[in-house]
């Protein structure tokens, strides 16, 4: 078969296409021609087609892209320009969500939680200050008046009751430092030393011993087991004395002491018979400076900051346990602090 093409005739141009066939008078050939001038006007409109649509489809993709990046990216920029005017001073400014719900809300609602809890502890730190400096102020003040009554009239005999007064106020200051150093480790997240096995039921006696010692209310042991307990030996001395120094403050004329426990845990239990705490107080109370205006109020001889009980309450957070106070068992006016700590796995109480 052979094929010309382009061949111009008539018209224009054609596609001649000759094949040889055998016919029964001998050999021959058969010759085919079509114009091509159909084929190359639709090739021309193609080709112009091409020519000029391309170039539009291609501004229309560029555009519908350009458009759809830009509503991707508004909502990114105007978090970023509202993140960038957020500082320190001022943290109650919110990133703005947008009406989509899609990764970007997502990370705008996120950004928006980061912010509240900055604020909030950007609160408690400011709030931890002014509270400091407010407690400090007031035994400083006692002594600087102590010290210039003293230095004026050095031949009077009550200086030796001055130095007393100062001396008070001096280890009042130096426990308050403590409790506040301990608060602020607490709130830089600082380690708590050295941690091992404690045996509370020692830790529990020691303080009987120790409240016994001080005077005033009587105090009872109701009970105590053996437990064992993992964390710091000093920091649970610690939680003991601020719940027995609370309940001695506040009792009546009994404060009891108890040590029990279950399959998982410990419960150390301290009881007065004060005036008790009322159930929409109860979580006030372990909050950094809290007094009430009851009869839990500031007393004379150290302590009365409102920080004791928050350490309590840090501390046991520290070692995954639970404070709670109730009320008591057998109906009376008082309070229960009631603190639950898991046992140590490897040597709970059944130790001898």
């Amino acid at each position: 078969m052979l094929s010309l093409d382009r061949l111009s005739a008539g018209d224009g141009p054609f596609r001649v296409v000759a094949v040889p066939v055998q016919l029964p008078t001998g050999s021959g050939w058969v010759y085919v021609a079509t114009s091509t001038i159909q084929v190359d006007s639709a090739v021309g409109n193609l080709a112009a087609l091409f020519g000029i649509g391309l170039p539009l489809v291609l501004v229309i993709v560029v555009g519908a892209v350009w458009r759809a990046v830009g509503q991707v990216i508004r909502p990114v920029d105007a978090i970023r320009r509202r993140a960038s005017v957020i500082g320190g001073e001022d943290l109650s400014q919110r990133v703005p969500v947008p009406d989509s719900s899609d990764e970007i809300a997502s990370l705008a609602v996120t950004m928006n939680e980061m912010l509240e809890r900055l604020e909030g502890a950007a609160l408690r730190q400011r709030q931890f200050v002014g509270d400091a400096s407010h407690e400090l102020r007031s035994p400083l003040a006692a002594l600087q008046v102590q010290v210039e009554v003293a230095l004026a009239h050095p031949e009077d005999p009550g200086s030796a009751l001055i130095l007393g007064n100062v001396h008070g106020q001096v280890v009042r200051m130096s426990a308050l430092i403590d409790d506040l150093l301990f608060l602020a480790r607490s709130v830089e997240g600082a380690p708590r030393g050295s941690t091992g096995l404690v045996d509370l039921d020692d830790l529990v006696l020691s303080e009987l011993h120790r409240l016994r010692e001080l005077g005033g209310p009587a105090v009872e042991l109701d009970g105590v087991r053996a437990a064992r307990v993992e964390g710091s030996e000093r920091d649970l001395a610690r939680l003991l004395r601020n719940l027995g120094d609370n309940a001695r403050d506040h009792a009546r004329s009994l404060v009891s002491i108890r040590l029990t426990t279950t399959e998982k845990s410990a419960e150390i239990s301290v009881t007065d018979d004060g005036d008790g705490i009322r159930p929409e107080d109860r979580d006030r109370v372990f909050e950094r400076f809290t007094r009430l205006d009851d009869a839990r109020s500031r007393t004379d001889l150290g302590g009365g900051a409102g920080v004791g009980l928050s350490i309590v309450r840090q501390i046991v957070q520290d070692h995954h346990g639970t404070v709670s106070i109730e009320d008591r068992s057998d109906s009376q006016a008082g309070a229960v602090f009631l603190v639950r700590l898991p046992l140590a796995l490897n040597g709970g109480p059944s130790r001898s």
